[in-house]
């Protein structure tokens, strides 16, 4: 039966489906088997202790399949995007003395197999034969992609790990931030770094742009947290992790923290191309993983309530954090923004755009109109009209609550 027919189609996507479950169920066996041939063909692999071809090699190995049966799961598109994972990955492996051909190699012998295990699993018939060819071709694109990833990722941090003696090593930051030792420097040096963050700290990121060029945008941002931060805090630990500089803060007993948080936001003002993301207080190691966890993710969410020359608290990204990790995100959107979004892109109107400022506005119908620069009566009639759309009234408090929660959802998250 020719694939072309609508049977053939029907069939060629059930032996994927098949082929890339079977490779997500192996995906263990087949890794441990992989870092086996890292070992054996590479001897900057063979050098690395037991406990790091285990828990990050391997680690990545498997991750990496599991992201390409995702990609692969509704065809062989290869989608074009950074992935952060990938290129933290290429940065330990400067600091645990791997080359970047070696690292490179490790990725096409990746490759090789797992394309070659596809291909076992797709058969020997016309359905896989065409599965296979559609793997190989789609197999070397994401090669390319990844390898530039890995080298632009791996010259980054062979070029930032020079730009400031002292700046925490990216290996050392990343043992602290995520209690795994990347290498035995790094856990040698975060155990000793333990001692002096038992007490009351606070975590802030800085993200800049990926535009910036990659040296010069973190050379100056670590040079603009270390002027703002030092004379301010007890003890102070910065250092780069992707396209972010991430400082840590220990505070005098009793600090509450309102110095940094108005140092952050003088820092904010200094670039506004820059985000600025505070966690809140914690204490000792642990604390630091919460605290910058927070300090990501306010950074991250924050282009939905950022405001000029401001950084951004976790407190001020809580309930974005309560929406996104809802289980009713898409009735909630449903309920309230796609409704309008169909509407204006269908009548080029601004339904969104007048419930957004009407909702900035804390519900001021006139404020709302000196933003939008229309009459109030205008407003008036699209808030009816968005009424008429979602069933919810923007003049009750049970409906303009659903309707305000509905535009922060959508602005904090706006590809859903």
């Amino acid at each position: 039966m020719p694939i072309e027919s609508l049977d053939g189609r029907d069939a060629y996507a059930e032996r994927l489906a098949s082929v890339l479950e079977q490779l997500r169920a192996r995906r263990h066996e087949l890794c441990s088997s992989l870092v086996d041939e890292y070992t054996a063909v590479l001897a900057e692999y063979r050098e690395l202790p037991e406990s790091v071809l285990i828990r990050d090699v391997t680690d990545a190995a498997v991750q990496n399949i599991e992201y390409l049966v995702d990609t692969f799961a509704g065809g062989f598109a290869v989608p074009d995007e950074n992935i952060q994972w990938i290129r933290r990955s290429a940065a330990r492996r400067v600091h645990q003395h791997v080359s970047l051909p070696s690292l490179l190699r490790t990725y096409r012998l990746w490759g090789t197999r797992i394309w070659r295990t596809m291909a076992e699993f797709a058969g020997d018939d016309a359905i896989g034969k065409q599965l296979s060819i559609d793997a190989a071709d789609a197999m070397m694109e994401y090669l390319d992609r990844v390898s530039n990833d890995l080298s632009r990722a791996y010259i980054h941090e062979s070029a930032v790990a020079s730009v400031d003696g002292q700046a925490l090593r990216t290996d050392v930051l990343e043992t602290v931030l995520t209690g795994e030792p990347v290498s035995e420097r790094a856990r040698r040096q975060a155990a000793v770094l333990a001692t002096s963050l038992r007490g009351r700290l606070t975590v802030v990121v800085v993200q800049v742009p990926d535009r910036d060029h990659p040296l010069a945008g973190v050379q100056a941002a670590v040079l603009a947290v270390r002027d703002q931060f030092v004379p301010l805090t007890r003890s102070f630990l910065t250092g780069p992790r992707d396209h972010e500089i991430v400082c840590i803060c220990v505070l005098d007993y009793g600090e509450d923290g309102a110095r940094i948080e108005a140092a952050c936001h003088d820092l904010a003002a200094s670039e506004p191309a820059w985000t600025v993301g505070i966690g809140r207080i914690a204490e000792g190691v642990a604390g630091v993983r919460r605290s910058y966890t927070e300090a990501h993710e306010a950074a991250e969410l924050g282009f939905s309530i950022r405001q000029p020359e401001r950084a951004i608290r976790f407190a001020d990204v809580l309930l974005d954090q309560i929406l996104r990790s809802t289980r009713h995100i898409d009735a909630l959107l449903e309920e309230t923004v796609r409704p309008l979004v169909d509407y204006d892109e269908r009548k080029n109107s601004e339904l969104l755009a007048t419930l957004r400022a009407y909702v900035n506005a804390n519900f001021n119908l006139t404020k709302a109109a000196a933003e939008l620069t229309v009459n109030p009566n205008t407003v008036v009639y699209r808030l009816r009209r968005v009424h008429t759309l979602t069933h919810r009234d923007p003049m009750t408090v049970d409906d303009l609550l659903l309707l305000a929660l509905g535009v922060r959802l959508w602005d904090s998250a706006p590809l859903l």
